[in-house]
């Protein structure tokens, strides 16, 4: 989900805001000590990797574009969809059936969606973008809290995963990753080999994600093992990597993500070049990028900061802390993000090819 800020709340600067890390600092310490733990991301090549996506689906529609990127890489078999979750929950939810329309409009029912318990955000954010009442044929829980505890449905997906195949991918609050570690710390230390993280600010500040419940951001990552790789899409890299006007304007009747983006997305003749949070290439991207770097990897595109972002304070701060033999990064562009939101466009415009019949 997007990302701004809280009560200087720059709507979709609002990828910022989180709280006090504990332990974070010593873990980075030892990552700094340790060149043992050199990140393994999941790439084209070998055993495709598996992956845990855990989205807010809440008001940002990338959420809606990075789980299309997963379900067209899954087309061509370079990713397995494990497991989704979502850490919005409450009156008016929508973001699991959200998540069901999609996964049912590529073929893939059968993937299992939880919802978080406790933390993140409560509320209808946009209620799904309208998706649960046009496709209604996909949603099995049409209210979010309805479904079953992301956690429960997170340490399935583990447990039948070999050990190391799992990438988690998440893209926006922490509460679900939070309560993970709390339940299983083991489990996820032994399944997990990569964690891709959207979220905070760079080189400091307070990042929707991270802020929108920053015990949970605080918590994930004091515990989160020293041996798994973190690495971060924050802010900054996604704010001016545009995508997605391609998808809106896609011909034809029934498409979810073409819905989606179509309804969200500000009309090119109201595009203010430079200033407008939307521009003629589409939204900015940071879910997408999260997304593709989980199946693929961040190289060619991008080059990896080595160090960890740390959480400062109650009130949601974050701060980079730079670290060259930390097995944790930040992801930078390498080539131009106008080349990346091509790529990105190209995979969110594809045709389903599993589509259920008769759509």
């Amino acid at each position: 989900m997007r990302r701004a800020v809280v009560a200087g709340v720059r709507t979709k600067d609002r990828r910022v805001l989180s709280k006090r890390l504990g332990g974070f600092a010593q873990n980075t310490i030892v990552f700094c000590l340790s060149l043992l733990f050199a990140p393994v991301i999941a790439r084209a090549a070998g055993e495709p990797p598996r992956i845990i996506f855990d989205t807010d689906m809440y008001t940002d529609y990338d959420d809606i574009g990075a789980l299309a990127i997963l379900h067209a890489l899954a087309d061509e078999g370079a990713c397995e969809i494990a497991a989704v979750g979502c850490n919005t929950w409450g009156e008016g939810n929508k973001s699991v059936a959200t998540c069901e329309v999609l996964n049912g409009w590529y073929g893939r029912s059968g993937i299992p969606v939880g919802c978080a318990r406790s933390g993140g955000q409560q509320g209808p954010g946009d209620a799904g973008y309208g998706l649960p009442e046009k496709y209604p044929q996909y949603v099995r829980h049409a209210v979010s809290t309805n479904a079953p505890w992301a956690v429960d449905v997170y340490r399935a997906a583990l447990a039948s995963a070999p050990d190391k195949s799992i990438v988690l991918c998440s893209v926006g609050f922490l509460n679900n990753v939070a309560d993970l570690l709390r339940t299983d710390r083991g489990l996820v230390a032994r399944k997990v080999k990569t964690w891709v993280c959207m979220g905070f600010d760079y080189p400091k500040g307070k990042e929707y994600n991270a802020a929108g419940d920053p015990a949970s951001s605080a918590y994930a990552l004091a515990n989160w093992p020293a041996d798994v790789p973190i690495v971060f899409v924050d802010f900054p890299v996604g704010r001016h990597c545009y995508a997605g006007r391609a998808v809106a304007e896609l011909p034809g009747t029934a498409n979810p993500v073409r819905d989606a983006f179509r309804a969200k997305m500000l009309p090119r003749e109201k595009v203010v070049p430079g200033e407008s949070w939307d521009q003629l290439a589409g939204h900015p991207s940071w879910d997408e990028i999260a997304a593709l770097i989980a199946v693929r990897g961040w190289e060619p595109y991008f080059s990896l900061w080595r160090g960890a972002h740390r959480m400062t304070g109650a009130d949601g701060t974050n701060i980079w802390e730079e670290c060259p033999g930390s097995p944790h990064g930040r992801v930078a562009f390498k080539t131009s993000p106008e080349a990346v939101g091509r790529i990105l466009d190209e995979f969110m415009c594809r045709e389903p090819k599993r589509k259920a019949k008769g759509l």
